[in-house]
C-alpha cells in the first residue's frame, strides 16, 4: 500500500478518510454502496438510489471499489461473502455499507506492564481501553476498564 514505518497506518487510515470525504463532496455526508452493487466486483457500479440510514449527515452514492485499494475491497467482499452464507438475511437488497468507519479503536498501543497495568516508563499512567490501544468495542473497553480500575485500586492499597 506504500505507507511505511510505525506510523504508517496512520498515514493509510488518513488517506482513505481523506479519499472518501472529497468523494462524498468534501462535507459530513458518508460514501455509501448497496451491499449487493459492492460484492458485484464492478468496478464502474454505483447504486442508483440508496435506502434511508441513520446515518443522520446522510449519504451520497459512489463506487466504494473505487476509493479503497483492492486488497481491502477484495477482503472485505470475501468477508461479507462468508457471513451472508451464514446469515443468508443479511444479504439483502436495502443492505447497504458506508465508509470508512476508521476511528473505533486506537491504532497503536501504549505500553503498560503485564502485571501492574501501568505505563513502564511513567508512574500512575494507566493506559486503558480503545484510546490505550487494549480494547476493540464498548464491552472491551469496559471489561478493560474494570481491570485496570482494580489495578489502581490494589496499588492505592499498598502505597497509602
Amino acid at each position: 500500500l506504500g505507507f511505511k514505518g510505525q506510523l504508517g497506518g496512520l498515514a493509510f487510515q488518513r488517506d482513505v478518510e481523506r479519499t472518501c470525504w472529497e468523494a462524498a463532496g468534501k462535507s459530513q455526508r458518508a460514501p455509501a454502496q448497496r451491499l449487493l452493487d459492492f460484492l458485484t466486483g464492478d468496478s464502474g457500479r454505483v447504486s442508483k438510489d440508496l435506502p434511508p440510514c441513520s446515518y443522520v449527515p446522510g449519504v451520497v452514492s459512489v463506487n466504494l471499489r473505487e476509493l479503497l485499494p483492492d486488497v481491502i475491497s477484495d477482503a472485505l467482499a470475501a468477508g461479507l461473502r462468508t457471513f451472508g452464507k451464514r446469515m443468508p438475511r443479511f444479504m439483502d437488497r436495502d443492505a447497504i455499507l458506508i465508509a470508512p468507519e476508521s476511528r473505533t479503536s486506537s491504532p497503536v498501543r501504549i505500553p503498560r506492564d503485564r502485571e501492574s497495568l501501568m505505563h513502564p516508563d511513567v508512574a500512575g499512567l494507566y493506559p486503558c481501553g480503545e484510546g490505550g490501544g487494549y480494547a476493540g468495542g464498548i464491552l472491551s473497553a469496559a471489561l478493560d476498564g474494570m481491570r485496570v480500575a482494580d489495578a489502581v485500586h490494589a496499588t492505592q492499597k499498598s502505597h497509602p
